[in-house]
């Protein structure tokens, strides 16, 4: 299948018809933008506008082959709906605006851009991208992505193909990538180019109810291996102490089968007092210009929590403020301590996660966490 769909947009140049129905999964206001003179807002939107543009390629092109089996709903082709973020949810679905997202007890695991599927039922995503600047996690977002769509859907080898309006088929990132057999790197006409095919016209009635094709399917009607990633969660957590005790290495302790690789972070627990007190004397807490102190802290906050990123081992410290609804995301500075890096909003499942966590760690286990993942660098 991925030979194939490589042959089909080979320099992919679209027609008018299919580049006037990709913008059906666009606002008003994007559509608009598509030609704004501001620079910013022209980018974006055409970056949700090549999205589109592969997505409705891929359904015209699927009607002439067998190859490719299934093609899963997206954008506008997926019923308005409100999906409630709720603890202990898991799995495959999607978001409101028609986005493929898997969740792990309520938290947003991954988003793929396309999921399909060949005559074999072997899954395939992918992910579009209209700027070199979007390759800096890529590499390890993909690795993670084929990780947990190999476990929910069975499979050894999971496909991957990145399109890509800009050339950056020499890049060391894509070379690594296109190494592996179940990979594809598809590079298409600048979106520049593809986009003179639209002129810039009132566009903004177009039809965006659901189409009926036979080869569309919603993310709800896929077979998936069912997973509880709270336990999953929990078991690598125990494991980090079971390391930190015994002195492992990294690759010591993701060797563990216990240490699931669909884990992207683990909350070791809220700190006590003693804890607060130790954190901002011995390694530092800024927000913006201001340095936290323990009054302070303790003042202006009502909770601090401390996770640990996977796989790099990097702390994080999450500050809940007493008078809003969201958490100050903390990252570690190289000269030591951490620094503001952004708010985590209510809106999302992982803030509910930090909710219901309780202060579980003194001084001590504090200090050999953070110790620990010093080591590891």
């Amino acid at each position: 299948m991925l030979q194939w769909i490589g042959e089909q947009f080979d320099r992919y140049r679209p027609d008018r018809a299919v580049a006037v129905r990709a913008m059906r999964h666009m606002r008003a206001a994007e559509r608009k933008n598509l030609f704004s003179e501001d620079i910013m807002l022209m980018r974006t939107a055409e970056g949700y506008w090549f999205e589109s543009l592969i997505y409705e390629q891929l359904i015209r092109i699927a009607s002439q082959t067998n190859t490719i089996k299934k093609i899963v709903r997206k954008g506008a082709d997926v019923p308005k709906h409100k999906s409630k973020i709720m603890l202990g949810t898991n799995g495959l679905y999607s978001a409101e605006k028609g986005d493929i997202r898997v969740r792990g007890n309520g938290q947003d695991l991954a988003e793929v851009d396309l999921l399909l599927f060949d005559n074999e039922n072997q899954a395939t995503f992918c992910e579009i991208v209209t700027s070199p600047a979007d390759l800096k996690d890529l590499e390890a977002e993909i690795i993670y992505k084929k990780h947990l769509f190999g476990y929910i859907f069975k499979q050894e080898h999971v496909g991957f193909i990145l399109f890509s309006s800009v050339d950056i088929s020499n890049t060391q990132v894509v070379r690594r990538l296109v190494a592996d057999p179940d990979n594809l790197y598809v590079g298409t006409k600048p979106c520049e180019v593809m986009k003179s095919v639209l002129r810039p016209l009132r566009l903004t009635t177009l039809p965006t109810q659901p189409v009926k094709n036979p080869k569309l399917v919603s993310c709800e009607s896929l077979r998936t291996q069912g997973f509880d990633y709270k336990k999953l969660h929990d078991d690598a957590l125990t494991r980090l102490y079971f390391a930190m005790d015994h002195k492992f290495s990294s690759e010591q302790y993701f060797a563990d089968p216990c240490v699931s690789p669909l884990v992207k972070k683990v909350i070791c627990g809220g700190l006590y007092p003693s804890a607060l007190k130790g954190l901002v004397s011995e390694y530092g807490l800024r927000v913006k210009s201001d340095v936290l102190d323990f009054t302070k802290l303790s003042e202006n906050y009502s909770k601090v929590i401390l996770a640990v990123d996977y796989p790099e081992m990097s702390p994080v410290i999450y500050l809940k403020p007493r008078k809003q609804r969201t958490y100050f995301k903390m990252i570690p500075v190289k000269t030591g301590g951490f620094k503001y890096e952004r708010p985590t909003p209510s809106r999302v499942g992982f803030y509910l996660w930090l909710e219901v966590t309780k202060p579980t760690l003194g001084i001590e286990r504090t200090r050999d966490i953070l110790k620990y993942c010093e080591s590891m660098k």
